[in-house]
C-alpha cells in the first residue's frame, strides 16, 4: 500500500505557509505518496488543491473550539481512515488541536505540528495533554522557531521529537520565469529593492529613514517597494516628509517577483521578524547582495559578509551604513551575490528540503 499523508491547514487566507502546503502536496503525490488534505470550507487552498484530482479533499471550518465538537471530530476521523493516513501535518494551533485529537481518534501513527511562526507556545494544561499524549513530532522552518516554540516551556516536547526543515525555493522553476526587469535600470544609479506587505512587521520605516540618511550624503539611488499593505499611505507620507519622496517607489503587489530582482542592484530587508522569508532565497538565487536586520531566523538564511550585510536590529545609521558599503563596491556586490546563490544551492533548494522532510518522516 502506498505511503498515505494528509496536509491538514484550515487558514482561510493565502500567504506562505499555504504556499509550503500546496507546494508539498503536489511534491508528495509525485513522489508516489497517497495525498489527502484538510482545508477550510473557504479558502484558496483548499480552492486550488481541489483542482488537483491527485489529491482527496475535506472541508471544514475549524476554529479554537472545534476540539470540543464530537460531530467535526469524528467527520474528520472517518476522512482519515478512509484514507489509511499514516502521517498528517498540521498547520495551526486550532488544527493541531482538532486535527490532531482525530487523528489520534483514527489511529494515525504519525501527528506532526508544523510551526512557520517563531512564537512561544503557552504553558497551559491543554498544551501540555496536546504536546505530550497527540503529538509526535514537532517541525519548525527555522532554529530560530524551535527555540521560540519552546522558550516558555522548554519541558513541552523532548528534544528528540522536535525536527528543523527549512523552507526550499523550487529553483528550477525560479529559473525557468520570466526575467526582464519590471522597472528599466538607469544607468550609473544604484536601485535598491524591498519585496513585502506594508506591515509594521516589515519595518520599511527604518529601510526608508536609512535611504533618507544615505540621501543627505549626497549618495543618488532609487528605491522600488514591492508589496501591498495598510501601511501604504503612511509610509508615502513619510518618504515625501523625508524628503526621498521621487526617488521611492511604490510598485503594489508583483505577481512576477523574478523581474522585481532582476530591477534591483541590492535586496533590503529591514523586517523585525520574519518566519522564513522565502523573499531572502529568491533574491539570493538572483545574485542580489542582501542588506537585513540580524534578528529572528535571518542569521540562519543570510551569512554576514559572505552573501549579505547583517546589522543590528533597528539601527538605521548602521543600516544606511551596510547599503552604503554595497553602493560604493560594486566588486563586494557581485561577491556577496555569487556567494548568495551558492548558499541557495547548497542549502535552500526544494529538492533537498523535500528529501529532509521526507527523513522526518521515516524517523
Amino acid at each position: 500500500m502506498k505511503r498515505s499523508i494528509c496536509l491538514f491547514n484550515t487558514n482561510r487566507a493565502w500567504g506562505g505557509g499555504e504556499q509550503w502546503f500546496f507546494t508539498h502536496a503536489l511534491l508528495f503525490a509525485a513522489r508516489g505518496w497517497r495525498v489527502s488534505a484538510v482545508v477550510n470550507t473557504s479558502s484558496v487552498l483548499g480552492d486550488r488543491l481541489e483542482a488537483c484530482p491527485e489529491v482527496s479533499t475535506l472541508r471544514v471550518c475549524v476554529d479554537n473550539l472545534s476540539f470540543l465538537n464530537p460531530i467535526k471530530l469524528a467527520r474528520i476521523a472517518a476522512f482519515l481512515r478512509q484514507n489509511h493516513v499514516g502521517s498528517v501535518i498540521l498547520a495551526l494551533p486550532s488544527d493541531f488541536k482538532c486535527g490532531g485529537i482525530a487523528a489520534r481518534l483514527a489511529g494515525t501513527e504519525d501527528i506532526i505540528f508544523r510551526r512557520g511562526i517563531a512564537l512561544p507556545t503557552k504553558n497551559t494544561m491543554l498544551n501540555r495533554f496536546l504536546f505530550r499524549h497527540v503529538l509526535t513530532k514537532l517541525l519548525c522552518n527555522s532554529e530560530h522557531t524551535r527555540r521560540m516554540v519552546l522558550s516558555e516551556s522548554p519541558d513541552l516536547v523532548p528534544v528528540d521529537r522536535t525536527f528543523v526543515v527549512h523552507n526550499g525555493l523550487d529553483l528550477s522553476l525560479f529559473d525557468a520565469s520570466p526575467a526582464e526587469p519590471l522597472v528599466p535600470k538607469q544607468s550609473g544609479r544604484v536601485v535598491i529593492g524591498c519585496a513585502g506587505r506594508l506591515t509594521k512587521q516589515k519595518g520599511h520605516r527604518y529601510l526608508l529613514e536609512a535611504v533618507s540618511i544615505l540621501r543627505r550624503k549626497g549618495h543618488d539611488c532609487t528605491v522600488l517597494l514591492a508589496g501591498i499593505g495598510e501601511l501604504e499611505r503612511d509610509l508615502k507620507a513619510q518618504a515625501i516628509s523625508l524628503g526621498i519622496g521621487d526617488c521611492v517607489q511604490f510598485v503594489g503587489f508583483v505577481e512576477e517577483m523574478k523581474r522585481f530582482y532582476a530591477s534591483i542592484d541590492i535586496f533590503a530587508l529591514p523586517s523585525l521578524w520574519e518566519g522564513f522569508g522565502y523573499v531572502l532565497t529568491e533574491a539570493m538565487s538572483m545574485r542580489l547582495p542582501i542588506v537585513a536586520f540580524a534578528v529572528s531566523n535571518i542569521p540562519e538564511v543570510v551569512v554576514h559578509d559572505e552573501t549579505g550585510l547583517l546589522v543590528p536590529e533597528m539601527s538605521v545609521s548602521d543600516f544606511a551604513d551596510a547599503l552604503e558599503r554595497l553602493m560604493l563596491d560594486p566588486d563586494l556586490r557581485n561577491r556577496l551575490g555569487r556567494s548568495g546563490r551558492d548558499r541557495v544551492e547548497s542549502h535552500f533548494t526544494l529538492a533537498k528540503t523535500f528529501e529532509a522532510l521526507e527523513n522526518v518522516l521515516s524517523v
